[in-house]
């Protein structure tokens, strides 16, 4: 991939079936989510929580998706609400970090986590996010980037595992 023909841009509701298609081949490729709701994996990428997502762009297709959620109350917030002492609406939810498996490895992902990271401000927010514990190489891209563990978080689904999450927040 040549970072020249990628454009980072905001998500429009043109991008909702690409970005489907994505996520469900992440999914089943890597295990990420966690959890992907097949009846609704539309709804799991636009939240009424999200405030604003980005999708990159490569010759055409879309190969990675970022966003950034300020739900009312979630469990992430308030964990990192304890770690900072900043309020839950003075904080962002950096979520929906997904590439395609044929651009790994050339810097994308974590362009997007910088592209997120960086416009949370403009939001008056600090971005903070959860993430798999059985998703190393997520957490080594989040520590590599200056990001700090600030708690875990076992949730129980309702159908499913628990998800067993650490809680991070950004530089």
């Amino acid at each position: 991939m040549r970072s020249e023909t990628t454009v980072i841009r905001e998500k429009t509701a043109a991008d909702d079936a690409a970005c489907a298609a994505l996520l469900r081949r992440v999914h089943a490729r890597d295990g990420y989510p966690l959890f992907l709701p097949p009846e609704d994996v539309a709804g799991f990428l636009r939240p009424e929580s999200e405030r604003i997502a980005w999708v990159a762009e490569h010759d055409g297709g879309i190969v990675g998706h970022v966003a950034l959620h300020c739900p009312p109350e979630d469990p992430t917030l308030s964990a990192a609400s304890t770690a900072t002492g900043l309020p839950p609406d003075r904080l962002a939810l950096l979520a929906r970090l997904f590439t395609a498996p044929e651009v790994r490895r050339a810097g994308l992902g974590r362009a997007l986590l910088r592209h997120a990271t960086g416009h949370a401000p403009l939001l008056g927010r600090r971005a903070v996010l959860d993430v798999g514990m059985s998703l190393p190489k997520a957490v080594a891209l989040y520590e590599s980037e200056g990001w700090s563990r600030a708690g875990e978080l076992h949730i129980p689904l309702d159908e499913g595992p628990m998800l067993d999450l650490w809680v991070y927040v950004s530089p």
